[in-house]
């Protein structure tokens, strides 16, 4: 009776430091190059939570070395991101700027869900009654939003221009409807001459149609809503990202 082949026996872990610090060069190339990638990633969230896992995979510490813990000389794992969606991130950011700007009376930003953000300012303080052109002071506010709107993970931005039910009377427009329009139009340009891509944004006018119950001065406003880029991962969106430590070499399961 022909005797069966036996199995080949698995290749052992390499005992020879010198092929173990070759697989590690190869591992850490890899890392480096996934890291490459993630920078290439457009939302910021889905960079920093790819930096995050790199770090633990690739770390090449002991396993379940913390120092938030105080059991070595590693990177901490925890938490490296909270509350931090890019909608929470900008209104925050342009919450900011109406104060440094004195505006927070007039200007309100308000996250409407996890995609969106929008950011209200009364007419009074960007245009004269009747009138389509900017003024000086809000300039100085379109100058800050840009640097907001321009950010990558925004993907749209919508601007209205809206009126009171007043009648025009005389001037360049025969209706509020215009007028809103040319308003709406007036943000667009500034927002497109200080570098926001005009292939995101969308100007409209609204008239009178739209009043705010029980607030008839803000009647007559610009409400601008920035769509953002949607994320996917619950952990990003909750804004926690956990580490997970692992060796950079592991001998092999057979």
């Amino acid at each position: 009776m022909a005797k069966r082949d036996k199995k080949p026996a698995p290749l052992p872990f390499p005992a020879d430091p010198g092929a173990a610090l070759f697989l590690e060069l190869m591992m850490q190339m890899l890392a480096f190059f996934i890291l490459l990638t993630s920078y290439a990633v457009i939302v910021e969230d889905k960079r920093i939570a790819a930096m995050g896992s790199l770090a633990g995979t690739f770390n090449p510490l002991p396993r379940g070395a913390n120092l938030s813990q105080g059991q070595g000389p590693a990177l901490p794992a925890k938490n490296i991101v909270k509350g931090a969606t890019a909608p929470k991130r900008t209104a925050k950011e342009l919450t900011d700027v109406s104060k440094e700007l004195g505006l927070e009376d007039s200007v309100t930003i308000l996250p409407l869900d996890k995609e969106t953000v929008r950011v209200r300012f009364n007419a009074h303080i960007a245009f004269q009654p009747g009138k389509v052109q900017l003024s000086q002071k809000s300039l100085a506010l379109i100058d800050k939003l840009a640097v907001s709107f321009s950010k990558p993970e925004v993907i749209e931005i919508r601007i209205e221009g809206h009126t009171d039910d007043t009648p025009i009377k005389g001037g360049a427009y025969t209706s509020n409807w215009e007028l809103s329009a040319a308003r709406a139009m007036s943000v667009f340009l500034a927002l497109a001459e200080r570098g926001v891509p005009a292939t995101r944004m969308i100007a409209g006018g609204m008239g009178d149609k739209h009043p705010v119950a029980g607030h008839p001065d803000l009647d007559r406003r610009v409400d601008i809503t920035l769509k953002f880029r949607p994320v996917t991962d619950k952990n990003i969106e909750q804004g926690i990202i956990h580490q997970k430590q692992r060796p950079a070499i592991a001998k092999p399961s057979f």
